[in-house]
């Protein structure tokens, strides 16, 4: 099926060659691709689609997307050694080569917003770290929240905003809650874009929170990239 998949879309995919690979934390892995990337179109948060096995895809949001050179990054989220993903992840080294379906999705950043606030998990560090670039080229400020057990990746990273330990929704809804009373103004102008990604179940309670808060629906974009008890990154 997927043999099949890439010849039917073979000009969807790029053979791309790892270049450099650096560990920024203890289950987080960068790992930079090369390839023609001349003719791809991408967009803040995008998706490029990984084979990790025979029979299984990835899905992972790539950053430092560089038509000209001929690079992206990826932070692959080593959450699991008995998961394709992980497992594929931490086995790649620089000199390897594999095809890779190219970045697509829907629209997701808001180009007019003044602040960018990105929400999020591990699963999210690649999409904040593109929306954070995106957000600076044009002049925009941007904020992060992530929800992660060792918080260190993120000053790596030069991810700076709030932080809330893994499955603590009283601490993201706290630190929120700060950032609404802060940039009232800029909220009641609907200035601000919140973009939640990661954890389908974290991003519909934190949703609901911010429309009871009177946050317009067109200011939140949402993207879930997996929930528990179903087959995730």
């Amino acid at each position: 099926m997927n043999d099949t998949l890439e010849n039917v879309m073979s000009s969807k995919f790029k053979e791309c060659t790892v270049i450099h690979t650096e560990a920024v934390s203890e289950d987080l892995r960068l790992i930079r691709f090369s390839s023609d990337l001349s003719d791809v179109h991408f967009e803040p948060a995008y998706a490029i689609g990984i084979r990790v096995s025979e029979k299984d895809y990835r899905n992972y949001s790539p950053f430092s997307f560089n038509k000209h050179a001929g690079t992206f990054d990826v932070i692959f989220h080593l959450h699991d050694t008995d998961a394709v993903g992980s497992r594929f992840a931490s086995r790649l080294s620089v000199g390897e080569t594999t095809k890779i379906l190219m970045p697509r999705g829907k629209r997701f950043f808001e180009p007019n917003a003044e602040i960018h606030f990105s929400i999020g998990d591990a699963t999210s560090l690649g999409s904040s770290l593109s929306i954070k670039e995106a957000a600076e080229e044009i002049g925009g400020s941007f904020v992060c929240l992530h929800e992660l057990e060792e918080p260190s990746a993120l000053k790596e990273l030069e991810l700076y905003g709030y932080h809330a330990p893994k499955n603590d929704i009283q601490n993201i809804i706290e630190a929120l809650t700060d950032f609404l009373k802060e940039e009232k103004q800029a909220l009641q102008n609907n200035e601000v874009v919140f973009y939640l990604t990661g954890n389908g179940n974290t991003m519909s309670v934190i949703r609901k929170f911010l429309k009871a808060k009177g946050i317009d629906s067109k200011c939140i974009r949402s993207q879930a990239y997996w929930m528990e008890g179903k087959r995730g990154l």
